[in-house]
C-alpha cells in the first residue's frame, strides 16, 4: 500500500511537472516569433524608411482573432479584419516553420504618434512607451489562452522602444 501511494505521489509530480514543460515550450514558441518580428519589422524599415503598421490594434491577433491555446493555426493565410487597409503579413520577411498556437498583432507609427495602447501591463507593473517618439516606432504582441479558461492569459511583448522581449503571465 506504502508503495502505490507513493507511485501516485511520483505521478501527480509527473503531471505537473509535464503542464509546465508544456506551457514552457508554449511561450518559447511567442517569444521567439515576436523576436522573429521585431527582425522582420527592422528589415522592412531598411528597406522602406517606415515600420511596418500591419494590425488594425495590437490586439487585433493573427491568425486567430480569438487564440485559444488548444488550435494550431498555420501561418500563411490572407489576413482579413485583423490587417489594416493595404497591409499583409506577407510585406514583412518573415518566415514562420509551421503552425502557431498564440495571435500575433503588429502596429507602426512615425515620429510625433503616440503609440496606442500608451502603456501594457506585464506581471502587475507598467510598461509606458512615450506619449511623442521622436522616431518611428512599432510595437508586437502576441497573445493566447493557455489555461483554456476563456480569456487570453499569457501575453508577449516587444517594441522598437526596447531591446527587451517581455513575458506577461507564462501561462498562469
Amino acid at each position: 500500500m506504502i508503495v502505490v501511494v507513493i507511485i501516485g505521489v511520483l505521478a501527480a509530480l509527473a503531471v505537473v511537472g509535464y503542464r509546465k514543460m508544456i506551457t514552457s515550450s508554449h511561450v518559447t514558441e511567442a517569444t521567439n516569433m515576436v523576436q522573429n518580428i521585431r527582425v522582420a519589422q527592422e528589415g522592412f524599415h531598411a528597406e522602406s524608411l517606415q515600420y511596418a503598421n500591419i494590425s488594425q490594434s495590437i490586439t487585433a491577433y493573427y491568425p486567430l482573432a480569438s487564440p485559444n491555446g488548444q488550435t494550431a493555426t498555420a501561418w500563411g493565410a490572407k489576413c482579413s479584419t485583423q490587417c489594416a487597409s493595404n497591409m499583409d503579413w506577407s510585406m514583412l520577411p518573415l518566415h514562420v516553420d509551421g503552425p502557431v498556437l498564440f495571435g500575433y498583432a503588429t502596429v507602426a507609427g512615425g515620429p510625433g504618434v503616440a503609440p496606442v495602447p500608451a502603456s501594457v501591463t506585464v506581471n502587475g507593473q507598467s510598461l509606458t512607451f512615450p506619449a511623442t517618439p521622436t522616431a518611428d516606432w512599432y510595437l508586437v504582441a502576441a497573445s493566447c489562452d493557455l489555461d483554456g479558461q476563456g480569456t487570453p492569459n499569457t501575453s508577449v511583448y516587444g517594441s522598437s522602444f526596447t531591446n527587451q522581449v517581455y513575458v506577461d503571465e507564462e501561462g498562469q
